[in-house]
């Protein structure tokens, strides 16, 4: 990786070493985006992606142009790719063809656009290497390759990947349409404006594209004419740069309207919806809220894209970032480094200043900074390579090892992957807002493990992206406690963003009984939410067992208790249960001795902490039973006979029931 010196031995090896080195960023950038796309689902693609792609194909079969406008984004391209995939999965006969199986369909789904990713890692690297240098191409290409936050959005069926490299690939035919002699300009130029028509036709933040392209254009030609007065100079540039832009135009025009049948139909439906996204839509804070630097905020800030950008770069990214000054200084390609990392700043401050802000809105300056960061290391290496030849390739490899163990590490979880120098996920989440998704298919691994997860639906903040993990109902967290649910899901962005805080403090009173533990970073706790009661008991046993409440239901000769148990704690040992009936006189009528869980259920010391438990016991009693109101008393004792303490709740009278007896509540007969 060396900018200053050639990577062969000979020019006639050259092209075979650049081949070979073409071959191994394909292979290096294929892998990660193609292996185990039916991981799990972001939230995007759960509410949208996936069914707006299958209404885009089947409007495209069905010849219903006006139909292709599924949302202002617009999305044309990615839904245009996911339609592919699809299509190749029903010719294939893989994968479902309908949101039935929304992990199958999306798997099939994802293929085509995380391919157009490998596609386009491949063309920025031959197409930069004229500019600046083989060493500078390839280091590039392995930084877009390996970086766990561009693998993490090319394996999406979503936006921002797609934005990033039409984007990227447009400013690149852009330096080669204006490079110092260049070959073919106004070819590289048509690239440069399809490309950008692209970028157009996937998301609104693409229009950054045209005043930067205008903005290269007006100066590459005023520097093509130093020498002649300022303001004749300015003019015949600007005169240059507005016919250059617009063959640009053309191109991009030329492409939005072919590959948009929206707008050979119904125009000014597409138009203004693509202008209402940007305007409604992009121009408002989150309407869920923000976190940033420890606390739930509406704009975070001009701080945010930076921070962001640390904690998502590798270390020897961002070494390479901080390197590539120097490099640029020194080595080839300085025009077209300048003019990337031009990019980076101007579309860094564009999305600052509007108020909605994601860390993805700046993925498209991700590649550029991949290639600075390339010719960073190709400088810090250039000694290397010209006194050490035969060590240098090792230590190449070295590095690349040590890159590509970063994806690797956490995949598929690359979402995740925040950078280790400055304390990993484990400070990242204290900074920034976490979670579209991940996780989540881990949670529903340990809820399909319950036993009982059959005893009602789940509560999530997003259904969409856990239902498909879940043999049961799902339903949004706003529904308690209109609805009796068996468990919760409390996911990390909620929380960081303080939402409901009502709810989640009813859901956070019993203990989690699992958490989702991902990179450091504590996605999912898992809470089995409180049983019906009818009466409020609130007793703890063994400062363990807590009895938060009982339902009782008098019948004909059968009284039905359901206690109602929350577990703090683990129990060391097994304990049993008895409960006394007490007639109106104070008489030992019935009773009944019998597991806290009833006959069939584990024994206490099997309970795990956060379990929720209500089993209901009949107790029989006497047919001559007489009239009036009768108390119930309650009792654990452990396997030597001995009565457990409690605390909380109303105390039996020794002389009633014995020591340590709870009354459980009273009941009548007629």
């Amino acid at each position: 990786m060396n900018g200053n010196v050639t990577m062969t031995r000979g020019q006639a090896t050259a092209p075979v070493v650049w081949w070979c080195l073409v071959v191994f960023v394909a292979i290096l950038s294929l892998v990660p985006r193609v292996a185990d796309l039916d991981d799990f689902l972001t939230t995007d693609e759960a509410y949208h992606w996936i069914e707006r792609t299958t209404r885009f194909a089947d409007a495209l079969v069905d010849g219903r142009w006006a139909d292709t406008v599924q949302t202002g984004h617009p999305g044309v391209t990615i839904m245009w790719a996911g339609s592919m995939s699809r299509w190749i999965g029903t010719w294939s006969g893989r994968g479902a063809t309908t949101p039935a199986d929304d992990r199958t369909t999306l798997a099939t789904l994802r293929l085509v656009p995380a391919l157009l990713q490998v596609l386009a890692i491949v063309l920025a690297m031959w197409w930069i290497r004229p500019l600046t240098s083989m060493a500078i191409a390839f280091g590039g290409a392995v930084f877009w390759a390996l970086a766990p936050y561009l693998i993490a959005h090319g394996r999406l069926l979503h936006l921002d990947a797609m934005l990033t490299a039409t984007v990227t690939l447009s400013v690149i035919a852009l330096l080669r349409a204006t490079a110092p002699a260049a070959t073919r300009p106004r070819h590289w130029l048509l690239a440069a404006g399809a490309l950008g028509g692209l970028a157009l036709l996937t998301k609104g933040p693409a229009l950054v594209l045209l005043p930067f392209t205008a903005l290269v254009l007006l100066l590459t030609h005023a520097g093509a004419a130093r020498g002649a007065p300022l303001v004749q100079r300015w003019r015949t540039a600007a005169h240059t740069a507005i016919g250059a832009g617009a063959w640009w135009a053309v191109a991009a025009v030329s492409t939005v309207v072919v590959l948009w049948p929206a707008l050979w139909v119904d125009p000014a439906r597409a138009l203004g919806a693509y202008v209402d996204e940007i305007l409604v839509n992009g121009g408002r804070p989150n309407g869920d809220g923000q976190f940033f630097w420890g606390q739930a905020v509406a704009d975070p800030g001009w701080l945010f894209y930076p921070v962001a950008d640390l904690f998502r770069m590798t270390p020897l990214m961002l070494i390479g970032v901080l390197a590539a000054p120097r490099a640029i200084r020194r080595g080839p390609g300085t025009r077209a480094l300048l003019i990337l990392a031009a990019l980076v700043v101007f579309w860094t401050v564009v999305m600052t200043l509007g108020p909605k802000k994601f860390d993805r809105y700046v993925l498209p300056t991700w590649p550029a900074l991949a290639l600075l960061a390339g010719a960073g290391w190709a400088g810090i290496l250039g000694a290397l390579w010209r006194q050490r030849r035969r060590v240098a390739p090792l230590v190449v490899a070295g590095l690349i090892a040590i890159e590509a163990a970063q994806p690797f590490g956490v995949h598929p979880y690359t979402l995740s992957y925040y950078n280790p120098l400055l304390g990993g996920g484990v400070a990242a989440q204290r900074m920034l807002l976490i979670g579209w998704g991940e996780g989540l298919d881990q949670a529903g691994a340990y809820l399909r493990s319950r036993p009982d997860i059959g005893g009602g639906p789940v509560l999530s903040a997003l259904p969409p992206a856990l239902q498909p993990f879940v043999p049961v109902t799902v339903r949004p967290i706003t529904d308690q406690p209109r609805v009796v649910a068996n468990y919760a899901v409390v996911y990390l962005e909620s929380v960081q963003r303080a939402d409901e805080p009502a709810i989640y403090a009813v859901i956070g009173s019993t203990v989690p009984l699992h958490r989702v533990v991902i990179n450091g970073i504590e996605y999912a706790r898992i809470h089995q939410l409180p049983r019906p009661f009818d009466h409020p008991v609130d007793a703890t046993f063994a400062g363990a067992l807590r009895l938060a409440g009982v339902s009782i239901q008098a019948r004909p000769a059968t009284v039905l208790v359901t206690p109602a148990w929350d577990v703090r704690a683990a129990l060391a040992g097994d304990l049993a249960m008895f409960i006394h009936v007490f007639d109106p006189a104070g008489r030992r009528i019935a009773q009944v001795d019998i597991p806290p869980g009833g006959p069939e259920a584990p024994p206490t010391s099997a309970w795990q902490a956060g379990q929720q438990i209500a089993v209901p016991l009949p107790i029989a009693l006497p047919p001559d039973a007489p009239s009036g109101t009768y108390r119930l008393a309650l009792g654990m004792v452990r396997a030597d006979g001995t009565r457990v303490p409690f605390t909380g709740g109303t105390p039996v009278a020794v002389s009633l029931a014995g020591e340590r007896a709870l009354l459980l509540g009273t009941f009548e007969l007629p």
